[in-house]
């Protein structure tokens, strides 16, 4: 039966959908419909939206609105990180609001090539490819033949690469002015965070018993995830960072043994930063105090740029070491490459002089003498 009570006493109402060959229930083709309805009436006139909708898809395809829909809600296609999910549903939202009702066959390399002009939506190609790769699969039905947003040559930039991180001396600064105008705690941060190189994420979620000032090793088991306020596993995995002489005295500056346990997520954890409230800090907790504290130190960039970003470059720069050392520090797991192209930034000045340096300290090497003097 296509429309049936259901024990609620609410009706419940189905298709047929000659794409997979059998029933499916209304909101499978229309993902803003209910699940149920509070009369049969109401299911019946649900039933004949959906099967309006499949007539129209029948003779023009899936447009692009539908697919989006289905696409962003459709357990089928979720990844295993639902913040990977959002952002995909936030990079093809302006693609799929522009072209909602183009049947999705009907994309094609003009309307890519259209909506990329001027190189401005260049940050949406790899979610958009994501999109039409998941429409041309056996698990969408084969919706398109082609994807035009495949194999389009564009770059996606320098990135981080050609962001300058903070000195030694500004570093100090902000932490000055993060202990003179916020509390304790975020100043610690801050410190712990330029001289680990751990993710900021990975920095909020830290517990106290993660902490080994023996070992001189951090435990980095989780990571609070602002975008879905959950705490979820690193970005690649669980690993141990170093903890360095600078970092340690942040944390020693801090009573962790005060801490009060808070259970979240049917655990029990003890944070080492909390904020005023006595909660673990979050991205939206820190802006406030961030900005406040950037203006009195005049630094302009981001705090990624001067934590993590400071910690690749001053471990490259300053204590000249290999990069694949500080991928294992800052958690890469490419060798080094990472590191070589966003984070190991070369100063141009350190580079010279231990140009200099070396020829100062190598051996001596006695010149051509020009033929006037040799004369």
């Amino acid at each position: 039966m296509s429309v049936s009570r259901l024990p609620s006493g609410r009706w419940r109402a189905q298709v047929y959908d000659p794409s997979v060959g059998r029933n499916v229930s209304v909101r499978s083709v229309l993902p803003k419909e209910p699940a149920s309805y509070r009369t049969k009436t109401e299911a019946k006139d649900a039933r004949a939206r959906a099967r309006a909708a499949l007539r129209r898809r029948d003779e023009h395809g899936v447009t692009v609105g539908e697919w989006w829909q289905r696409w962003t809600t459709d357990p089928l296609f979720a990844r295993p990180k639902r913040s990977t999910m959002m952002l995909y549903a936030e990079r093809t939202r302006p693609f799929a609001k522009a072209h909602w009702d183009l049947p999705l066959q009907r994309v094609t390399d003009q309307e890519s090539a259209a909506w990329l002009a001027g190189g401005k939506r260049n940050g949406e190609v790899p979610s958009l490819r994501v999109m039409f790769n998941d429409a041309g699969s056996a698990k969408a039905g084969r919706l398109v033949q082609g994807n035009p947003f495949a194999e389009l040559g564009i770059s996606r930039g320098a990135g981080r690469a050609n962001q300058t991180p903070p000195n030694e001396e500004m570093v100090t600064r902000i932490i000055a002015a993060a202990r003179e105008l916020t509390s304790p705690d975020f100043a610690a941060w801050l410190q712990f965070a330029a001289y680990t190189g751990m993710r900021p994420g990975e920095i909020d979620a830290l517990d106290v018993a993660s902490i080994d000032f023996v070992g001189q090793r951090v435990q980095v088991v989780e990571q609070y995830n602002s975008k879905v306020r959950e705490f979820t596993l690193p970005k690649r995995g669980v690993r141990e960072a170093p903890l360095t002489r600078l970092a340690a005295e942040a944390l020693r500056s801090l009573p962790l043994t005060e801490r009060e346990p808070v259970k979240i997520q049917g655990r029990q954890r003890r944070f080492v930063f909390v904020n005023f409230q006595g909660a673990h800090w979050t991205a939206s907790g820190r802006a406030y105090h961030w900005k406040a504290t950037k203006a009195a130190a005049g630094w302009q960039h981001s705090l990624y740029l001067a934590t993590r970003h400071f910690a690749g470059w001053y471990m490259v720069n300053v204590l000249e070491m290999p990069s694949e050392d500080v991928a294992i520090a800052l958690g890469h797991a490419d060798g080094g490459e990472l590191v070589r192209r966003l984070y190991g930034h070369r100063d141009k000045n350190l580079a010279l002089d231990r140009v200099v340096e070396a020829y100062e300290q190598g051996p001596r090497v006695v010149p051509l003498l020009r033929e006037a003097e040799a004369a």
